[in-house]
This record gives structure tokens, sequence and C-alpha cells, in this order.
């Protein structure tokens, strides 16, 4: 036996979109401190980026065996 759990896709989804919101979020605001402009976050951009990875993380997770 494994002490692995399996996790429902909901789960990976929120995951994958949470990691991209935070990396994104991070990034964004490190380009724009270093680059000094004063335009604003795209925070559009990011939302998207994190729908979208949050959608293929859910629908193409990788199966474990156990």
């Amino acid at each position: 036996m494994t002490a692995y759990k399996d996790r429902p896709l909901w789960w990976l989804g929120l995951r994958g979109f949470v990691l991209f919101l935070v990396g994104g979020g991070l990034g964004v605001f490190a380009y724009t401190m270093v680059s000094q402009r004063p335009d604003p976050m795209p925070w559009g951009g990011v939302l998207f980026g994190g729908v979208v990875c949050g959608t293929l993380s859910a629908l193409f997770a990788k199966r474990r065996r156990s």
C-alpha cells in the first residue's frame, strides 16, 4: 500500500490555477519593479492564464499507478 491519496480533478485544477496566479503575479510584479514603468499590472492576462493552466492540469492530469 502507498500513502498517496487520489485527488479529485477539481483539486488539481485549483492547484494549477493558484500556482499560475501566484507565479504569474510575482513575475509581473518583479518585471514592473525592474523596468520602472508606470504601467498597471495586467491582471486580466494573469487570470486568463490561470484559468487555462487550471483547466489543462485538470483535463490532462498525470495518472499515477499504485
